[in-house]
């Protein structure tokens, strides 16, 4: 072969053998960053995804958090429990004018009403108007609450009355129709007694005959029986710890002295959505629905 065509030969080859090169490593290098893009969109997708969990966890926590803050505020604070002491409660006791009740009082048809019982009756279940005189210095049941409100009355009962020569209930109450009403309440909110115009002693307002953690019994004069005077009975409220300790007590001495409320001092909480509460003048059952007379 002439010398010319064997160099032109080489160059050739050398020509073809730099081309291979060049398109081999065409990925490093022709584009440097070729492999680094390929690592750095891994990368990038791996910080993606991980900023994509990040957010789905974030969103996920901040709807737990919306679901924890909204049942708080559906449900709010917890009701104080029906028992629970009334912070500031403190009581006081009078002497009682003449005896004492002439059997145990929770033994007692006059002063005990779970003794008697009652029964639902299909009467009007709101405020009544009636003729008639008044007297203003009657128990005011609006202020058994701290809004001196007029509840929505639940329910209308009869009371039955009782057979003493048995003692036992006997038949419902007939006249009046209503002896009893059933008030509706939050339960846990303070009960009050119902302020009068008449002051028994030492700016009290009336006596707590009886009491357990379902009912109390007031009386609106110092005699311990139901003869002369307003008798309240309220069924449904749990009396203040520290108001049952001390008429235990005081029953168990004797019941010489008993504790004394003034108007409108708490005397325990209601128990469930309603208390029932029966107002009596001179021992005979009142219709507590008549607006004059107590509202």
């Amino acid at each position: 072969m002439p010398r010319a065509a064997v160099v032109a030969s080489l160059l050739a080859l050398a020509l073809t053998g730099a081309g291979c090169v060049g398109q081999v490593g065409g990925e490093t290098s022709d584009d440097p960053g070729g492999r680094g893009d390929g690592d750095g969109d891994a990368d990038a997708d791996a910080d993606s995804d991980a900023d994509s969990d990040a957010d789905s966890d974030a969103d996920a926590d901040s709807d737990a958090d919306a679901d924890s803050d909204a049942d708080a505020d559906a449900d709010g604070d917890p009701p104080p429990e029906p028992c629970a002491p009334i912070d500031g409660a403190d009581y006081a006791t009078l002497t009682i004018v003449g005896a004492p009740t002439d059997r145990p009082a929770a033994e007692h048809g006059d002063i005990n009403l779970l003794l008697r019982g009652w029964e639902a009756v299909d009467e009007h279940r709101g405020l009544v108007d009636v003729d008639g005189p008044t007297d203003q210095g009657a128990p005011l049941l609006s202020s058994l609450f701290a809004d001196d409100r007029v509840p929505d009355l639940s329910a209308v009962y009869a009371v039955h009355q009782w057979d003493w020569n048995a003692n036992a209930p006997a038949g419902a109450i007939a006249d009046p129709s209503v002896t009893l009403s059933g008030m509706q309440t939050t339960p846990g909110e303070p009960i009050e007694a119902p302020r009068s115009g008449y002051d028994i002693g030492d700016g009290a307002t009336a006596l707590v005959l009886y009491a357990t953690d379902r009912t109390l019994t007031l009386k609106y004069t110092r005699d311990d029986n139901v003869v002369w005077g307003y008798t309240i009975h309220i069924v449904g409220v749990c009396t203040e710890p520290s108001l049952l300790a001390l008429y235990q007590r005081l029953d168990r001495e004797g019941r010489g002295s008993l504790p004394a409320l003034r108007g409108d001092q708490p005397l325990g909480r209601a128990v469930g959505n309603e208390i029932q509460v029966s107002i009596r003048d001179t021992g005979s059952f009142m219709d507590p629905r008549v607006r004059k007379d107590w509202w």
